[in-house]
């Protein structure tokens, strides 16, 4: 083990020795993959954030520093996650107000939208870069809301409003590139994100304390995102 890390030590310094790090910009897309509570569906659990797997679509770049590993870059991106277990909200408030059905229908969606800067670190061979970066900035995050109709209620209406929360965010990861020609490049990449936004939940039409209510919601929005993406470098 020890001689095989010794051999890619060697072969990627001699390859970045004669290869130039250059500065990009791209659009990237690809999967957002929460975890934590923030990914549980769970009815009974008030840390549930009902969040599952989605998408993401941004414009990354990085400028380097002349004759240098060193650069400063970023990501304004947009990430969207599905809604899991809807039906299991309506069967916990169908059994929560005793009720012989319940609807339920889910207003907005999990989102956020990202902007983050900072350092960039760069390893070039040959036709290949590898960009590693640790980046910080302002997460615009939405929880949504939904509706609840209890069908054989009196009161039957009940509301849980979209909220939303700004907050400091970070992500650390990897992106390797490749360039298939001089200025053109494609960019695979795996980044783990963080945020915890504070939500404050507005509730309407709730004259008894039955069935799931929140009025608040703090827990981490984590996970991993893969990007594929195009990319122009410039510079020589």
């Amino acid at each position: 083990m020890k001689k095989l890390l010794f051999i890619i030590a060697v072969t990627l310094f001699t390859f970045n020795a004669s290869a130039q790090n250059k500065s990009f910009i791209g659009i990237t897309g690809g999967l957002s993959l929460p975890g934590g509570n923030y990914a549980k569906g769970d009815y009974y659990n008030d840390q549930s954030g009902f969040a599952k797997s989605g998408f993401n679509i941004g414009i990354t770049g990085a400028w380097y520093f002349k004759k240098s590993h060193w650069g400063v870059g970023g990501v304004l991106s947009y990430t969207h996650y599905g809604f899991k277990n809807a039906q299991g909200l309506a069967n916990g408030y169908k059994e929560a107000f005793d009720l012989d059905s319940a609807t339920v229908y889910i207003k907005g969606s999990n989102q956020s939208v990202n902007i983050l800067v900072g350092p960039y670190y760069n390893i070039a061979f040959g036709k290949f870069n590898l960009d590693l970066r640790l980046l910080g900035g302002v997460v615009n995050a939405t929880l949504p809301g939904n509706e609840v109709y209890l069908e054989d209620g009196i009161d039957n209406h009940l509301t849980q409003k979209k909220s939303t929360a700004t907050t400091f965010g970070w992500q650390s990861g990897a992106a390797l590139r490749y360039a298939v020609t001089s200025h053109i490049g494609i960019l695979l990449g795996v980044d783990y994100y963080y945020s915890k936004p504070n939500f404050t939940v507005e509730n309407e039409n709730r004259p008894v304390n039955a069935g799931r209510k929140i009025a608040s919601y703090k827990e981490a929005i984590s996970g991993l995102q893969a990007n594929v993406g195009v990319v122009y470098s410039f510079g020589k």
